[in-house]
């Protein structure tokens, strides 16, 4: 999407065979439609809509794309009347133009538009067709009034059919989104629904379909540069509205330089239904040529070896921090004993000095230099490679908003002295604030990368300093697919307003900062927060997050650029098969979610309520702060004066009636012989005092099925009303068939004040006799961790970090239900290594066996599965 443009690049002129039903070339004149033609598509624009887009026929199916619209239109721009301070916006469509005109020469369509509204406002769109081509592609330019700015363009407005044919169930739609998934049936959507993502930004790749089982309309943009645009999909009246919102801040002369491309797709097998994967070919076939796929990952001479190896991943949070000797534990007693040959990767959330994702001021780390530093070089030994993930360009001016509007942290005055003039600022010329969840009610406001200060901050401030504490890897986090919000300042040094120097400096960014780590780490590895294809070729592994689609779940940037990138999972969920076998399946690396049972360790997670180093909370355990939009003030704190054993116990505290507050641990449920299965029985008991009685006040649990569904059993241990000295309260129960997990929670309302201390859980034996639950440390999720991790490293390397997604074959098994999701019991894919060999592999998603049918290569092959096997099929 250009913005700020001159005729330095002129529209180039497609020579093709272009048949003509009739044509308006008189200013004013509206002429028969106009059809343009290609091997694939047939379109016709109607010059008695103004130059809308009448059709669109696949002449492989005869499917008519394009719904009947009362008020078609082609474009919509947004102006507003000032450079400085912007204003209100002032809209204006192709259905306004004052005088409308089109011209035909061979292979291209010109349509000009003089005069919107009142405003002398000047448009050229052009549509070339060839016959040699699939694509028709068009592009714009606008003269800009003086006085005016144009913001946004929104081009071409294309309505489809909702449905594309007789039943609504076969369509669905894909876009290049990082989290879009496969959206069923999109006439089911309401009206004004919409779906969209930016690039830079959350869009991954530039291009869109939508398609029933025959034939399916593809839209995308082939933009190299990087211009900010966003997709739009919605939901209208008519249909599924779908159209390019180009992002500028445009006087004088807008110019596209680059396509936007229409055709159909339907799959290359007649037998088999059109697939999205069918529309990312054709883009791949485009997206090959640009600088992004230069080379292959197992070719790049900037990736070290160990990352080339096939390593897994492991997340340590700010609890495990505090206790470093917990860390080294876990990798010394249970990784180094599982797979000890295989690079780890072990990125740290909480590593920050104030809190989580509190910036800039990160030195001296958490727990303390010296701990960080020396358990990441203790790990170092263990093949291990440190990972941080600064936030990116935030700069947080308050955390931790107290009752009385004070802040826990309050960094404004030096913001103000040293970063003010180097963020980014708005159109009307303010601060950008955001006020994110996880400041508590504080404010972040937003360096601007096109500012050469911040790019020199963040890697000297930031990532060299990092560096030098050991760190491998760092991520640009927070900086969404490379995105940061539109700066209008002129005193940066860049465009204002939105444009390619947004890309442009952030490819600068990743550049420096990867020199910058490499003096100090020679096999430094950079990425950022979510994926965009154009910078693939500048950093080394990529944060993705498409099982955080709320569709169905489609890898579609692992399929168009597998073989260019390694991806993983940002927030993997312990003990969750199912998505764990989907993200073997598409190729990603290994993400370890840490747990005391991979040590044996108890069931119940810190029961004695023990801080650990300078931690001022409990591991294992999490304060509720609301519930339903309802804020839970009450309060949650270590006691060390009051306590049963021990150096402290679990304070609560309310202060008004209406106070609650909670604390809560969720105890996964295991398979017989794990520590904490279905039908044994156990008994949970506390020792609890209270010096006020609450108006309701005890340790709840309850046991949740799958997507936390209540099985309906529960228990209470109460709070010992009007008893001061410490208590014990027991509670025997079995353990419900179907339950993935209890959930302990600790739960007070009212006026009151309480203390619980020492709880344990433990196994009663049918002799009447109890031992403490602990966990043997070999769950079945321990067993599909490793196969997968030794898979990735070893033998399925080929295909699982290196290999060309394929189109997978077809595969015939039992369907399960999935977090409102009807998934397969078995999933799969299919691959090409880098020397043209082809491999299925397929995970059993369930925790009982699985028969399916493959057939592939011409065969049918009869699989039977065991809970959570892998197979690789060569």
């Amino acid at each position: 999407m250009m913005h700020v443009a001159s005729m330095k690049s002129p529209l180039r002129i497609y020579f093709t065979t272009l048949v003509v039903m009739g044509v308006a070339q008189m200013a004013g004149v509206m002429g028969a439609p106009v059809e343009l033609n290609n091997r694939a598509i047939r379109v016709i624009i109607d010059p008695g809509a103004k130059g809308a887009i009448a059709s669109i026929v696949d002449k492989s199916s005869g499917m008519e794309f394009v719904a009947t619209q009362s008020a078609p239109r082609l474009f919509s721009l947004a102006f507003t009347r000032s450079a400085e301070g912007g204003g209100e916006r002032i809209y204006l469509s192709s259905r306004d133009a004052r005088s409308f005109s089109v011209e035909v020469t061979p292979g291209i369509t010109t349509l000009r538009y003089d005069g919107l509204g009142e405003w002398p406002v000047h448009v050229t769109c052009t549509a070339s067709a060839s016959a040699n081509d699939r694509q028709v592609r068009w592009r714009m330019s606008v003269a800009v009034p003086d006085g005016l700015v144009l913001e946004d363009v929104q081009f071409p407005f294309v309505v489809l059919r909702a449905p594309l044919g007789t039943d609504a169930a076969d369509d669905a739609a894909v876009f290049g989104h990082t989290k879009g998934g496969v959206i069923r049936a999109p006439a089911a959507m309401k009206t004004g629904a919409r779906v969209y993502g930016r690039q830079p930004g959350s869009l991954a790749a530039q291009f869109a379909s939508y398609y029933d089982h025959r034939a399916g309309f593809y839209l995308a943009a082939y933009d190299a540069t990087g211009y900010p645009k966003t997709f739009e999909m919605r939901r209208t009246a008519e249909g599924v509205e779908m159209d390019w919102d180009l992002h500028c801040f445009a006087q004088k002369l807008y110019s596209m330089d680059f396509d936007l491309v229409m055709t159909s797709f339907s799959s290359a097998d007649r037998e088999t239904p059109a697939d999205w994967r069918d529309a990312a070919d054709i883009y791949k076939a485009w997206a090959l040529r640009q600088p992004w796929c230069a080379t292959r990952y197992e070719k790049r001479q900037d990736i070290p070896a160990w990352m080339k190896a096939g390593p897994a991943m492991v997340r340590f949070n700010r609890q495990w921090l505090a206790e470093p000797s917990r860390i080294e534990a876990w990798l010394s007693n249970y990784w180094k004993k599982q797979v000890p040959d295989t690079p780890l990767i072990t990125a740290y959330w909480g590593w920050e000095k104030i809190a989580n994702w509190v910036t800039p001021d990160y030195f001296p780390l958490f727990p303390s230099d010296d701990q960080f530093t020396k358990l990441v070089a203790r790990a170092r030994t263990l093949g291990c490679h440190a990972f941080p993930w600064p936030s990116g360009y935030h700069w947080t001016l308050m955390f931790g908003k107290n009752a009385d509007g004070s802040f826990q942290w309050d960094d404004r005055k030096r913001f103000d002295e040293v970063a003010r003039t180097h963020a980014v600022h708005t159109r009307d010329g303010k601060l950008y604030l955001r006020t994110p969840s996880w400041l508590n009610g504080g404010d972040t406001a937003c360096m601007c990368p096109g500012d050469p200060w911040t790019l020199r901050w963040w890697d000297e401030e930031i990532s060299a300093p990092l560096a030098r504490r050991g760190s491998e890897m760092i991520q640009v986090d927070q900086v969404v697919g490379g995105s940061f919000p539109f700066c209008y300042d002129r005193g940066h040094g860049h465009p204002p307003g939105p444009g390619a120097w947004m890309t442009e400096v952030f490819s600068s960014q990743l550049r420096t900062m990867y020199a910058t780590m490499k003096k100090i780490q020679p096999d430094a590895v950079v990425c950022f927060e979510e994926p965009n294809e154009r910078f693939n070729h500048l950093v080394g592994i990529q944060d993705y997050r498409d099982c955080e689609s709320p569709f169905e779940w489609a890898s579609v940037f692992n399929y168009l650029y597998h073989e260019f990138l390694p991806t993983f999972q940002s927030n993997p969920r312990a003990d969750d098969r199912v998505m764990e076998a989907y993200c073997l399946v598409n190729g990603q690396i290994p993400h370890l979610t840490p747990s005391s049972r991979h040590l044996g360790g108890t069931v119940l997670d810190n029961g004695a309520f023990e801080l650990s180093g300078k931690s001022d909370w409990f591991a294992g355990w999490e304060q509720v702060h609301g519930y339903q939009g309802r804020a839970w003030n009450g309060r949650a704190a270590a006691d060390a004066a009051e306590k049963h054993g021990g150096a402290s116990s679990l304070r609560l505290e309310n202060r008004a009636d209406d106070d609650i507050v909670q604390v809560s641990q969720n105890v996964p449920v295991t398979e017989p012989g794990n520590g904490f299965a279905p039908g044994r029985v156990y008994r949970l008991s506390a020792w609890m005092k209270t010096s006020l009685p609450a108006r309701s006040g005890a340790i709840n649990f309850g046991f949740f099925g799958p997507r936390m569904k209540s099985l309906g059993v529960n228990g209470r241990l109460p709070f010992p009303s009007g008893r001061p000295e410490w208590s014990r309260v027991t509670a025997e129960f079995t353990v419900p068939e179907g339950a993935e997990l209890m959930r302990i929670m600790i739960h007070l309302e009212g006026k009151a004040q309480a203390w619980v201390d020492d709880m344990t859980l433990e196994e009663v034996l049918p002799d009447g006799a109890a031992r403490e639950a602990r966990y043997t440390g070999k769950t079945a999720e321990t067993q599909f961790m490793r196969r997968w991790v030794e898979l990735y490293h070893g033998e399925g390397r080929p295909w699982l970090e290196f290999g060309r997604m394929l189109h997978p074959p077809k595969l015939t098994c039992e369907k399960i239900s999935y977090r409102d999701r009807v998934m397969p019991a078995v999933l799969h894919n299919a691959f090409q290594s880098s020397d043209g060999r082809d491999a299925v592999v397929l995970a059993n998603a369930t925790r009982v066996p699985q028969a399916a049918t493959l057939q592939w290569k011409g065969r049918e092959m009869r699989l039977q599965l065991k809970p959570g096997e892998i197979l690789i099929e060569k």
